[in-house]
């Protein structure tokens, strides 16, 4: 039976969980009409809460596993001064989420948008 589940497979059905999860948390500001930086920072937080892993020491070894389920069990078990090996997880993956915010934020501010004169013969067209 060991040998049916495997450290791959479950990052594998890991991921897809993490995909709809994901998903899931865009669909939560299902009021906003025109994404600006608040929602990609909204969205570039549930990305960091569901796909940053943390290694855990296990027997012998370091495993790595969802922050989100290792960081509630170690606060249970350690106490709030055993979070400090998840911390540069976390701040690995906020400074990639910042980024990622930032290169979008200039892409879109550089992006040209609808011109004049296309509005004025889109106008004409439905008059």
């Amino acid at each position: 039976m060991e040998s049916l589940s495997t450290y791959p497979l479950f990052w594998l059905l890991y991921l897809v969980a993490g995909v709809i999860a994901y998903g899931c948390w865009g669909r939560m500001a299902f009021w906003v009409k025109q994404p600006g930086i608040g929602y990609h920072l909204y969205a570039s937080l549930g990305a960091i809460i569901i796909f940053t892993p943390v290694a855990i020491p296990g027997d012998g070894m370091t495993l790595l596993a969802p922050g989100f389920v290792a960081v509630p069990f170690t606060l249970i078990q350690e106490g709030v001064g055993a979070l400090q090996i998840f911390l540069p997880w976390y701040a690995a993956a906020l400074t990639l989420a910042l980024i990622a915010v930032i290169v979008g934020s200039v892409i879109e501010a550089i992006k040209p948008g609808p011109s004049s004169e296309s509005e004025e013969t889109d106008s004409q067209v439905t008059s």
